[in-house]
């Protein structure tokens, strides 16, 4: 079997926190609103992080604002968490812009922000240099629902033999768990080198004992290792 490439998905194949940014931008101005977008960031995070099942290993890695337009009905979750979880980005843009409708506002973002899920600029032709000589797997952090929705907009959902998503899995990705999970998967193969943007990927390098190339965007990067300030990069650290 050929050896594994581990990629991380947001922020490394697609954007993420950019995405998240423009989609509420474009919904203030749809509906002519006065807030900023930090403002609604700011509140969204505040309604999250009150929420009592936040931390349920199904959702925990979900930050506020994937929780914007995540569909947590189709998680396998107890019932009070359903419950609770159930119109959250409603409740969220309720408090972060008071007195408009929050339910269209909900239905707004989830458009704008499905429309912005878009492949980073060389990340297909990388992903094609790295499929000649390797089998390409996912590594995310999140819910299950979310995740796989993304991937599937993308249209970078085949390329993948394998996607483990922390919700399914059940430990977050920088978890030695999380690590052991990939190893059992692995059966016995290699892992030729993970790929991402995130302290959460250089540490599952670190736990499963794997090379790691860090993906640093266009901000200069302080931690040691290999770096690369796009995806674009990532095939020519591959060694083997």
């Amino acid at each position: 079997m050929p050896p594994v490439v581990l990629v991380d998905l947001d922020d490394t194949l697609i954007p993420d926190v950019s995405a998240a940014r423009a989609a509420i931008g474009l919904v203030l101005r749809e509906f002519s609103l006065s807030v900023d977008v930090d403002e609604v960031l700011a509140a969204v995070r505040t309604v999250w992080r009150a929420n009592a099942f936040r931390g349920h290993r199904e959702v925990e890695r979900v930050s506020s604002w994937e929780a914007l337009w995540a569909d947590f009905a189709e998680l396998p979750l107890p019932s009070d968490a359903s419950s609770s979880l159930a119109g959250h980005a409603v409740r969220a843009w309720r408090v972060a812009c008071p007195g408009a409708d929050a339910e269209a506002l909900d239905s707004a973002y989830r458009r704008h922000r499905a429309a912005l899920v878009r492949v980073l600029p060389g990340v297909e032709a990388a992903l094609d240099r790295l499929a000649a000589g390797h089998s390409l797997w996912l590594a995310t952090d999140g819910c299950r629902s979310l995740q796989r929705f993304k991937l599937r907009l993308s249209g970078l959902g085949d390329r993948f033999e394998r996607v483990l998503v922390s919700g399914e899995v059940g430990w977050p990705k920088g978890s030695p768990e999380f690590a052991t999970a990939v190893r059992t998967a692995l059966d016995g193969r290699a892992v030729c080198l993970l790929a991402g943007d995130s302290g959460t990927d250089l540490t599952l390098a670190l736990n499963g004992g794997w090379p790691a190339v860090h993906i640093c965007g266009a901000v200069p990067c302080s931690t040691s290792g290999r770096h690369s300030p796009d995806f674009a990069g990532v095939p020519s650290f591959c060694r083997c």
